[in-house]
């Protein structure tokens, strides 16, 4: 099987479903016993008598474990941030809505989207944050998704697109300053400089949007490819939201793969 990271994702987010109840071989997992418990525990699972040999088996039981209360914003008026609201669902069929970002409570945010004729079609809940998708048509999506007729525009590429303009620009900048001798021109070698400096920043350009733009082009990854990949990083988006916002979509999780200076891709297949 995979490493530990990625059976470990796929336990907690593949098995432990919500389903009445739910059957693991720790021997099949490489996971041990522990380990298996904990994420039971977490994910709302009580332990039982096993129902089959080599098996833990647990029953869902979300209401006799103690959790931590769901991320929640400020439950009382916000005209400023419920114009914001207002204007997002303006024109729109579906909104991705981050809570932390909105500083709205989820009441606040289903009363907004409800004047709007919009209703709570999904939530996805990590320890920081709670994402509403709003929609006019709340049912879930027809799964499998169909491929998409031809290649979209990934907001992820803004990484790499960013820092090659930075560098494009700046580089130019200083070869017109400086003309034929730009290298001993020192306002030339400062935009030279400036070039190799800026880009650097450039390549997290997708982490200075707001945080709900951001989930939004992180949904629109799934979007009936066979397979997906991109970097965490790209979207500042914890792992336990994006491994919900792919299931979601029908998309399951395979693997990883880390690079030097991207961090962690995540690996997707679209589940037929």
């Amino acid at each position: 099987m995979h490493d530990r990271y990625t059976r470990t994702v796929r336990l907690r987010f593949e098995v432990f479903t919500g389903a009445p109840y739910a059957h693991v071989s720790p021997m099949h997992w490489q996971i041990d016993p522990a380990s298996v418990r904990g994420i039971a525990r977490d994910r709302g699972y009580l332990e039982i008598q096993p129902m089959h040999q080599g098996c833990l088996s647990f029953r869902h039981a979300p209401h006799q474990i103690p959790s931590a209360p769901l991320f929640d914003g400020p439950d009382r008026p916000g005209k400023d941030r419920e114009r914001w609201l207002l204007n997002h669902l303006g024109g729109a069929d579906r909104l991705w809505v981050s809570l932390k970002h909105a500083n709205l409570s989820a009441r606040r945010v289903v009363e907004v989207a409800e004047t709007e004729g919009f209703r709570v079609a999904a939530q996805f809940v990590d320890r920081n944050d709670r994402v509403l998708l709003l929609s006019r048509d709340p049912s879930p999506p027809r799964l499998p998704l169909p491929a998409p007729a031809g290649p979209g525009f990934r907001y992820a590429w803004l990484n790499y697109i960013a820092p090659v303009l930075v560098f494009v620009l700046l580089a130019i900048a200083a070869i017109f300053v400086g003309g034929p001798n730009e290298f001993e021109d020192p306002l030339s070698s400062l935009l030279f400089l400036a070039a190799v400096v800026c880009a650097i920043p450039a390549a997290f350009t997708t982490s200075l949007f707001p945080r709900t733009s951001r989930i939004g082009w992180l949904a629109r990854e799934f979007d009936g490819s066979p397979r997906v990949e991109f970097a965490l990083r790209s979207y500042q988006i914890s792992a336990d939201l994006v491994m919900q916002i792919a299931g979601y979509h029908g998309y399951l999780f395979y693997g990883q793969r880390a690079t030097q200076a991207g961090g962690p891709i995540l690996q997707f297949r679209k589940r037929v």
